[in-house]
């Protein structure tokens, strides 16, 4: 049941994993074993980009982006209308993000990989996918600081 309530992290500590032993592995074949092998950076590549996004989804669910501290300092109506239109913003932004990387996705499922020709469409899935978890995390900050539930300080 943990693994259903950790599962960004677990799939990010995968996708690290998979980035240190992929890299490792180049290593080893270009100067170990003189042979190289293309298909490693292409991993490193698709695993590194899922391991960002997931991760900035991670960073909106646990409010670890960057904020200010001084709004703490206001009143608790001041501070709760400055960090709504915060979380608005942020909302628009990322929502104008998932948008554009769905189009950029769809338009990529004809390009393939040089090495092992797969679709670019999968290394680009992760936009949008990161995108409605950010929107899905953004909002219900909002509405627990709309409730007066907001945890750990200012983090929009």
């Amino acid at each position: 049941m943990k693994l259903l309530r950790y599962w960004l992290e677990v799939i990010i500590g995968s996708c690290l994993a998979v980035v240190v032993i992929a890299t490792f592995l180049q290593v080893l074949f270009r100067f170990v074993l003189k042979v190289p092998a293309p298909w490693t950076e292409e991993i490193t590549r698709f695993a590194f980009a899922y391991m960002v996004f997931f991760g900035t989804a991670l960073g909106v669910k646990h409010h670890r982006h960057l904020s200010v501290d001084i709004i703490d300092h206001l009143s608790k109506k001041i501070r709760s209308v400055v960090v709504t239109i915060g979380y608005l913003i942020s909302i628009l932004f990322v929502a104008v993000f998932t948008y554009y990387s769905w189009v950029h996705t769809t338009n990529s499922t004809m390009q393939t990989t040089p090495t092992l020709e797969v679709s670019l469409m999968y290394m680009y899935i992760v936009m949008p996918i990161s995108g409605v978890l950010m929107l899905f995390y953004l909002i219900k900050g909002m509405l627990d600081e709309l409730k007066g539930k907001q945890e750990g300080g200012t983090q929009v």
